[in-house]
């Protein structure tokens, strides 16, 4: 029975051991894995600014293909504007600002990229969300059917 009793606290003095041992190696793994989150750079911190708003990023430089109201450019080849919300907008702004990252469509957002990096290199940046923003309030047009749709709940 001595023999039992002292076998028992061995065990449970290395389970003790064990257990302790257990939480400074997670403790000292968690340290390492999150000493490289860090401090962020003081630029990041801070929202970025630009220097045009998105009426004057339109009306100087998409403009010329989309149209003086969103309306696209067929012989352009570049899409209307003004038939999506801002939401759709705002993804589209997201991948072509950043090659392609988002949803694609394909070829017409290739050749916006390209664009896109002279316009970038000319000071034309902006931000995706206020610009979607702008786009939808400025030029979307909903049809009427939908809008009828929209407006008077359908009844069975």
């Amino acid at each position: 029975m001595v023999c039992f009793l002292v076998e028992h606290k061995k065990l449970e003095e290395k389970g003790e051991f064990m257990r302790k041992k257990n939480m400074i190696i997670l403790s000292a793994v968690a340290l390492f894995a999150l000493s490289g989150c860090g401090d962020a750079p003081e630029s990041s911190s801070e929202a970025k600014v630009y220097s045009k708003t998105p009426t004057e990023v339109y009306q100087q430089s998409c403009k010329k293909c989309h149209g003086d109201n969103g309306e696209g450019n067929v012989k352009k080849k570049s899409p209307a504007l003004n038939d999506r919300q801002a939401e759709e907008l705002e993804l589209d702004l997201y991948d072509v600002k950043n090659g392609g990252l988002n949803q694609s469509s394909g070829t017409e957002h290739d050749v916006m990229e390209h664009n896109m990096q002279k316009l970038l290199a000319k000071g034309y940046d902006y931000d995706p969300k206020a610009m979607a923003i702008y786009l939808e309030k400025s030029f979307y047009k909903m049809d009427a059917p939908k809008a009828a749709e929209t407006a008077t709940p359908a009844t069975h």
